[in-house]
């Protein structure tokens, strides 16, 4: 039987390519498994971070600004937030640590029942909340990953177009988005499944970067870390007493949902609101 040597070469090329690609990002990190289905590639290239507050509709907080040019490096991004199942199991692992991490509770999708962590029946899929920054950043690192830094974050959620939210500029609406949901009416109803909504994806394909749960990223809060971002690769200030979160969640107003809004807390305090996503491959630390 004769082989096509043109085909050969270019399946191989094709698999050599991705083979190395995987691995700049990476950072010669642990193999990632299931990037392509679990993580979105951003690739490599400047964006417009912050909003300009000069607006007719009065929306925008002094902290995001000035409106500046920021380059990252290719990186890959949850496609979804942390579920309950994932994050039950990553628990259970780590049971002396696990108050560090999570606090259950009444409006929490994970359980504590016999001393063993699990979701909610029926909320496998719906994202892992009431989860502190040091449970989000421990669950990243034991998986081979990293929280987002917080541009990398704002990247991923509005592209290179300055898009006010993850899917474009229009208001948001329960189709796209979680938002405006009381749970003291709708119960767990008020927040969706990880992979629901794809009408409310970013130009990337990432899930829910507005609504459902705020998300943690890598950095610390400064009001003013925009007046002295470096251009490349930014990681936010070098200390301070809270951690950035991104993204809104099920009940507040459109306003909190842009991509450019900046959300604080303590990394040790534990909000119903409070899940993450996950990041892997360039970082300059």
């Amino acid at each position: 039987m004769k082989i096509d040597s043109g085909i050969v070469w270019k399946n191989l090329s094709r698999y050599l390519v991705s083979f190395g690609l995987i691995l700049i990002l990476n950072g010669c990190l642990p193999w990632i498994t299931g990037t392509e289905d679990e993580m979105v590639l951003v690739p490599e290239g400047s964006f417009v971070m912050g909003y300009n507050i000069e607006n007719d509709a009065e929306w925008g907080d002094t902290d995001e600004e000035p409106v500046h040019e920021v380059f990252l490096k290719p990186y890959y991004i949850d496609r979804y937030e942390v579920n309950a199942s994932d994050f039950s199991d990553f628990l259970n692992k780590y049971p002396d640590k696990a108050s560090r991490y999570f606090q259950t509770g009444s409006g929490v999708t994970i359980e504590k029942v016999d001393n063993v962590f699990r979701p909610r029946p029926g909320l496998e899929d719906y994202p892992a909340n009431r989860v502190s920054w040091y449970g989000a950043d421990e669950y990243c690192r034991s998986i081979n990953k990293r929280l987002p830094t917080e541009a990398e974050w704002e990247k991923a959620a509005r592209g290179t177009d300055s898009r006010v939210f993850p899917w474009g500029d229009d208001f948001p609406t329960n189709e796209r988005v979680t938002f405006r949901r009381k749970f003291v009416k709708l119960g767990f109803r008020a927040m969706e499944p990880v992979h629901s909504m794809p009408e409310g994806r970013s130009p990337y394909g990432a899930h829910h970067m507005a609504g459902n749960v705020w998300e943690w990223v890598a950095d610390w809060y400064e009001d003013g870390y925009y007046e002295e971002t470096p251009f490349a690769n930014p990681e936010g200030p070098d200390s301070g007493i809270s951690k950035v979160l991104r993204g809104g969640n099920w009940y507040y107003k459109a306003y909190y949902m842009r991509t450019t809004y900046r959300f604080n807390e303590r990394p040790e305090v534990f909000k119903i609101w409070q899940g993450f996503r996950c990041a892997a491959g360039h970082r300059a630390s």
